[in-house]
């Protein structure tokens, strides 16, 4: 990636476009596709298994993350980051990641009861020994998933993707007709990550390990931060978990890990589809003025589209919760409600990593989460006795502090993207989120007081929400709402095979 901050915008590459284009199109119908599954699938675990052991499980489940974190971000993703790589970077790769699996897998196994089960409790810390092979079991499939990444091949991922989270769901929901209860969670991902990896080498053979000094040397200077940060990243979305597990019950954790599924984690849905392209296509972008116009255009669609979502799940929270979970989840309705506002600005931030590592700044974005992490834990230890409402403003202030150093830091000072973006980037988003709530919350009172259905409620604001969202996009913001209308029409119609960009890569 070459730094051009000054020189003029040029048209962006029509390959890459493309390219592109046909991502969103994979990835949108794999995560159309999967996430539905996916919700039936927690819905029945929501009723087969209690809110205490979920929130044994929510503690255990951030393993799964993590070993996609320090397997691939740590080796395979600078094979996507490097201009050219030959044999012996993927090898070197191969050889490098398949040893820290092995590694992290035996550590975990035999830390676990040592670390987690003072700190945590003995439930915990089994099932952290469980799902400890998840490590050894993502590494298999690290320099697969990169060379599918170097080909833009979004199509691939999407659809090995979409079969191992599904597959990972409805094995839980097995296991748990067998009668377990947090282990069979904690299986399921076990289940999702094996047989990614699994599709992963069958589409794309990986090289066989072997010793290349050089290349090894350089794959590690860039993972190596590559990986710490985003360790740290998965961090600082699961700190709150490990906080809560070790000052509250388990009862209460888990009612706090489903407000922030609904509030924060299932908008990572649609921003999944952003980040799984990001990194690759900034990376492949010419200049860092191609890439910040691109991640600029990006964040605007991507606030749009999630904000005024969770403004209706604001809405419609007392709704949606006990109807589809049932009378046992209720006490996570107003922790739902405040954790949206922190889903907002986690969609509006959706990316900056991505845009951080392709610029080749993996020590800022390290150095960066860091901080964040510290501030993050702090913040829930102080809060936890307060009650998860409580917790849950203290994630939103967290979120607010994230999202002005964004920008103030990393966006201005270490890549010289102008502060005015911060304005540009929220005004779309936050101006559809607030009138879906002030036509939203009139609605959802009068229906409740008429006696009206949960079904009902959500239907009626969801329809109003996003009739006043579009029309102020068209009337207040027409240059998101002819990118919005532009992607969909490129998205949803058939038009052919589109062109896959020429890459320079020997091995890729």
């Amino acid at each position: 990636m070459t730094d051009a901050s000054n020189e003029p915008a040029e048209p962006m590459d029509s390959a890459l476009r493309d390219a592109a284009v046909s991502g969103v199109r994979w990835l949108a119908m794999a995560r159309v596709a999967s996430d539905g599954l996916q919700f039936v699938a927690a819905v029945a675990l929501a009723r087969l298994i209690s809110p205490a052991e979920f929130g044994n499980a929510a503690v255990a489940l951030i393993f799964v993350p993590l070993s996609v974190i320090l397997t691939y971000e740590g080796f395979g993703s600078a094979l996507v980051q490097r201009r050219e790589i030959d044999d012996a970077h993927l090898e070197a790769a191969t050889l490098i990641s398949g040893a820290a699996g092995i590694v992290l897998t035996i550590a975990t196994f035999l830390l676990s009861p040592v670390i987690a089960g003072p700190l945590l409790s003995n439930d915990i810390a089994h099932l952290i020994q469980l799902i400890s092979p998840v490590f050894l079991l993502a590494s298999v499939g690290t320099v697969s998933r990169a060379k599918l990444s170097r080909r833009l091949d979004f199509r691939t991922i999407g659809l090995i993707e979409t079969v191992g989270m599904v597959v990972g769901a409805f094995a839980s929901v097995g296991f748990a007709l067998t009668g377990m209860n947090a282990e069979a969670i904690v299986l399921g991902g076990i289940v999702s990550t094996a047989l990614a990896s699994l599709l992963l080498i069958v589409c794309a053979r990986p090289a066989r390990p072997r010793w290349h000094r050089e290349e090894l040397a350089s794959i590690t200077r860039f993972g190596a931060p590559a990986s710490a940060a985003g360790t740290l990243y998965v961090a600082i979305t699961n700190v709150d978990y490990a906080v809560l597990a070790a000052r509250l019950s388990s009862t209460q954790v888990g009612l706090y890990w489903r407000a922030f599924q609904l509030g924060v984690s299932y908008q990572d849905k649609i921003s999944g589809i952003m980040q799984r392209i990001a990194f690759p296509m900034y990376s492949r972008t010419r200049n860092m003025t191609e890439m910040k116009r691109l991640h600029e255009r990006a964040t605007r669609i991507h606030g749009a589209v999630v904000v005024p979502l969770l403004s209706v799940l604001i809405v419609t929270a007392p709704d949606v919760v006990p109807l589809l979970f049932g009378k046992a989840w209720e006490p996570a309705v107003a922790p739902t409600q405040v954790l949206a506002i922190a889903g907002m600005i986690a969609a509006i931030l959706t990316g900056y990593p991505q845009v951080m590592l392709a610029a080749g700044k993996p020590r800022a974005l390290m150095i960066f989460n860091s901080c964040v992490l510290v501030v993050y834990g702090a913040a829930v230890f102080f809060t936890a006795r307060h009650g998860l409402v409580t917790v849950a403003a203290a994630v939103v202030g967290v979120h607010v502090a994230m999202l002005v150093a964004v920008y103030v830091v990393l966006f201005r000072q270490v890549l010289k993207m102008p502060i005015a973006r911060l304005v540009t980037d929220l005004a779309p988003a936050v101006v559809g989120g607030a009138l879906v709530v002030l036509v939203g919350m009139p609605i959802a009172g009068a229906l409740r007081d008429a006696g009206a259905g949960g079904v009902v409620v959500i239907a009626a604001v969801g329809a109003a929400g996003a009739f006043v969202h579009l029309l102020s996009l068209r009337s207040l913001f027409p240059a998101v709402w002819n990118d919005l209308v532009s992607l969909v029409r490129r998205v949803l119609p058939s038009r052919g095979p589109l062109r896959r960009p020429a890459l320079s890569s020997s091995a890729g």
